[in-house]
């Protein structure tokens, strides 16, 4: 069984997010398949948790090296990065 981790997310991002089947996070953190994210709602302007919160279990863990590699910063500022998702 894996551990539960705590991240915050943002009330614009809370009702949708809740949908989705991705996430895209900085990984300064340990994180393997199995373990369990726990998503707790913070208002950045209260600075507080708002009690909503939800769980999801990570199916695949895929870390990917520095986009500074690839990309010059101020593109990616700029123009920021899709996730995407295939189907065949």
């Amino acid at each position: 069984m894996g551990k539960i981790i705590e991240k915050k997310i943002w009330p614009d991002k809370f009702d949708t997010d809740t949908e989705l089947d991705l996430d895209f996070r900085l990984a300064d953190f340990d994180l393997n398949s199995g373990d369990k994210i726990k998503f707790k709602e913070w208002d950045p302007q209260t600075k507080k948790y708002t009690g909503r919160e939800y769980i999801k279990t990570v199916k695949k863990v895929i870390k990917c090296e520095s986009p500074t590699r690839y990309w010059k910063p101020e593109d990616m500022e700029k123009y920021g990065f899709y996730l995407m998702e295939f189907s065949d």
